[in-house]
């Protein structure tokens, strides 16, 4: 009878300590990434305001986590002065991040989640489902300039992993 009380406590650490480490790894995952930290943004009036260059180098890089349970659509406000620009419109799925480089000095972003109603989904206060850093000490290469999605949505860990195989040190 005693070594199956052992047994049963012994099958019951192995579980809590397995259950621990899934919780862990799961919380670990919404920490901003090193050197990631809450500058160069705001959330106002539902939008999402990036100003690169406000602490560091003007030509940044944002992670933004979609903390929600749906998919995040990111469109980007632009005024009447920029119409030859490009859109860097994107979508993030749930618990996922996505890594933007960008060198403007304000790009805006209106959030909306997907909707049967309307193609482009129904506005959110990008504040309610988006968590924003900014990595003010990154250094780039001389080919990778600009406004562009480096990772479009991946794990934390996997994203840092791109954004250095693409040749960007955090």
């Amino acid at each position: 009878m005693t070594s199956f009380r052992h047994f049963s406590l012994l099958i019951t650490f192995i579980m809590l300590t397995i259950i621990n480490h899934i919780a862990l790894a799961k919380e670990d995952e919404t920490t901003n990434p090193l050197g990631c930290q809450h500058t160069g943004y705001e959330f106002k009036l539902k939008v999402l305001n990036l100003y690169p260059g406000e602490h560091g180098p003007k030509q940044t890089m944002y992670f933004v986590y979609n903390f929600g349970e749906a998919p995040v659509s990111l469109h980007q406000m632009r005024n009447e002065e920029s119409s030859r620009s490009l859109y860097i419109n994107h979508t993030i799925p749930p618990h996922r991040w996505s890594v933007l480089a960008a060198n403007e000095d304000t790009i805006r972003f209106i959030c909306s989640l997907p909707t049967d109603k309307s193609n482009y989904g129904d506005v959110v206060d990008c504040a309610q489902c988006l968590k924003v850093c900014q990595n003010t000490q990154v250094r780039f290469g001389l080919n990778n300039k600009g406004n562009f999605w480096i990772v479009g949505d991946n794990t934390k860990n996997e994203a840092l992993r791109q954004v250095v195989h693409y040749g960007i040190i955090p």
